[in-house]
């Protein structure tokens, strides 16, 4: 009995580690997308749009054609990215277009000139949330912080 309670105690922290793991990476990943679509804009002159799927639990890349056509992406960027089941878009907000939603789509602008508008994502497991943002948008940099900001008072 004192054999079990020794691996059930060394174990199941390491199970809830793995959804906390999950996140961070998730988070990760996504900040890495918004660095890499900033670049992109910038050295291909082309404004590109990354749509949130809230409904389906994912996101993918658009970038603009002729008129106010957006058109999914092809080459690296064509991959949509579906969370897995432990990790949730739990609400956007793009001050610029609305504010925060909770289902359905929205979308980040990322444009020749290097401005990104500034947007805020929080990602969850159920436990636990971080929280994507791109505080100013004529820098575009995406900062990641631990737990649930709530940027909409800032002015």
């Amino acid at each position: 009995m004192l054999i079990i309670g020794l691996v059930l105690a060394l174990a199941v922290p390491r199970f809830r580690d793995q959804g906390r793991a999950e996140l961070m990476s998730q988070t990760r990943k996504l900040a890495a997308t918004f660095r890499f679509l900033q670049q992109e804009a910038i050295l291909n002159g082309r404004v590109y749009r990354l749509n949130y799927d809230l409904d389906q639990q994912r996101y993918f890349v658009t970038e603009a054609e002729l008129g106010d056509a957006f058109l999914p992406s092809t080459g690296i960027l064509a991959r949509d990215v579906t969370l897995p089941s432990t990790v949730q878009l739990a609400d956007i907000d793009v001050p610029d277009l609305g504010g925060k939603i909770y289902e359905g789509t929205g979308f980040t602008h990322f444009f020749p000139d290097g401005y990104v508008d500034p947007t805020v994502v929080h990602l969850a497991n159920g436990e636990e949330a971080y929280t994507l943002f791109v505080p100013n948008g004529l820098t575009g940099r995406a900062h990641v912080s631990a737990g649930y900001l709530d940027l909409g008072s800032r002015s």
